[in-house]
């Protein structure tokens, strides 16, 4: 967050009372913050390994006039393997993309292939500079190698011109092939992503075809706090770019950051999915940006003390601060998790969460995809499918008391996937999947 801006708490009571007190305040809560656990009510005596999940869920904005104006940054890959109708599916994407903007908005489009060229500099989307970048962007053909690096750099070179006039920045990247030109390392790119991410920079990758490095374009969209895509046929760039500049077009808020703190003898174990600072007593998660209508999650397994029959007990706090759009005052709200123990076991299935405990078994279906990557790429089939099978004991686990409908149709899938690893290792495309898929859903990216 930027230095200018004075944090202000304001401890909220998130229920009834909430809306009454942000309406003496002056104004109406753009987030709605929920925080509840999957087994709520736990057997008493004993310690007890439970996932909370905290949802944000922002308001819709309901007119371009109330979103904060977007400075997009488009970036590329013009090189000799974008010939033919990924070129002209790309072309074709990026005339749907400068053509959802604004005139409040900016936009500047990068093109590079073993060089750099700034086909648009950073300029209003109005109709008339809108036609004659469409017009430049038509002009694009493909040739030489592919620096990714460089062209990076550039996009954030016009994004900083504006960079203290409020807009909300955004890039994204498309490629189709291998950082050959400059910086190659997975290691280089996560410290770009981060570095530009420090300067409010959100970076979005997308990989087409068979060719491209998608450790690089997933860890560049971590790094960056973007979404990543992996798009076999070009006929789906168009629909892809749209619907990621419907994302940057209804940003609700910024500068997100949820603190989980672990009440008396609670632990907190570790994230579920997402990633997030974890300590003992107290984790942290942030997000650069939420979008209007679209829920975040945030899942954290924690240890439970052991309890008494009967007892209630408070078992962590939620604090969640973030920037409204358009606004220079962050705000806070905070609620508390309880947790209840019981004697009977009736009233621990009765209280269960079967949706919490769907969107768990999904995070962690998604970590034992990417253990399996690892495993694979070193040449160990066995592993890669043991991590996969892994997952299956564990989710059957947590949650088989819950019935087939929570764990017994993601366990088939899983079991099948783990025969074929196991049989034929991760093929270029199906670890591109994993990858992606990974990521999306950690992250619960709104378009696939």
């Amino acid at each position: 967050m930027k230095t200018f801006i004075k944090r202000v708490l304001f401890s909220l009571a998130f229920a009834c009372g909430l809306t009454a007190m942000a309406s003496a305040k002056g104004y109406t809560e753009i987030l709605h913050v929920d925080a509840a656990l999957d087994r709520p009510v736990v057997p008493a005596n004993q310690t007890e390994d439970v996932v909370v999940q905290i949802k944000i869920r922002p308001e819709i904005v309901h007119s371009d006039r109330e979103r904060p104006p977007v400075n997009l940054s488009l970036v590329l890959d013009r090189s000799g393997s974008m010939s033919g109708q990924k070129i002209e599916e790309a072309i074709q994407a990026a005339e749907v993309a400068v053509g959802s903007l604004g005139p409040r908005d900016r936009v500047s489009v990068i093109i590079y292939d073993h060089e750099v060229d700034t086909l648009a500099p950073s300029q209003f989307a109005t109709r008339e500079n809108i036609a004659e970048i469409k017009r430049r962007i038509r002009g694009v053909t493909s040739r030489g190698n592919t620096a990714i690096y460089a062209g990076l750099n550039q996009a954030a070179a016009e994004l900083r011109r504006y960079e203290d006039a409020g807009y909300i920045s955004r890039m994204i990247l498309l490629s189709d092939g291998l950082a050959n030109r400059g910086p190659s390392k997975v290691a280089d790119f996560r410290a770009l992503g981060r570095a530009l991410a420090g300067e409010d920079m959100v970076i979005s990758t997308v990989g087409l075809g068979l060719g491209f490095n998608e450790d690089i374009m997933t860890t560049l969209a971590e790094a960056g706090q973007g979404n990543t895509y992996f798009v076999e046929n070009a006929d789906d760039l168009p629909r892809i770019f749209a619907g990621e500049l419907g994302d940057a077009l209804n940003v609700a808020a910024t500068d997100i950051e949820i603190i989980v703190r672990a009440r008396g003898g609670a632990r907190i174990i570790k994230s579920v999915g997402r990633e997030a600072e974890i300590g003992e007593k107290v984790a942290r998660f942030r997000m650069p940006q939420v979008y209007s209508g679209l829920d975040k999650l945030a899942l954290l397994e924690v240890r439970a003390p052991e309890g008494r029959v009967g007892a209630v007990e408070d078992l962590i706090e939620v604090e969640v601060n973030y920037l409204p759009v358009g606004e220079k005052i962050a705000r806070t709200q905070q609620v508390s998790v309880p947790i209840t123990y019981t004697g009977e076991v009736e009233k621990v299935v009765a209280a269960a969460r079967k949706d919490i405990a769907r969107n768990v078994v999904d995070n962690r279906i998604a970590e034992a995809k990417e253990e399996a990557i690892a495993h694979a790429d070193a040449g160990d089939r066995e592993m890669a499918a043991s991590s996969l099978r892994g997952v299956v004991g564990k989710i059957s686990a947590d949650y088989g008391f819950l019935g087939d409908e929570v764990v017994a149709a993601p366990a088939a899938e899983i079991e099948e996937e783990a025969e074929q690893v196991e049989r034929q290792g991760l093929s270029n495309a199906k670890r591109k999947s994993y990858r992606s898929d990974s990521y999306q859903l950690k992250n619960q990216q709104s378009v696939k």
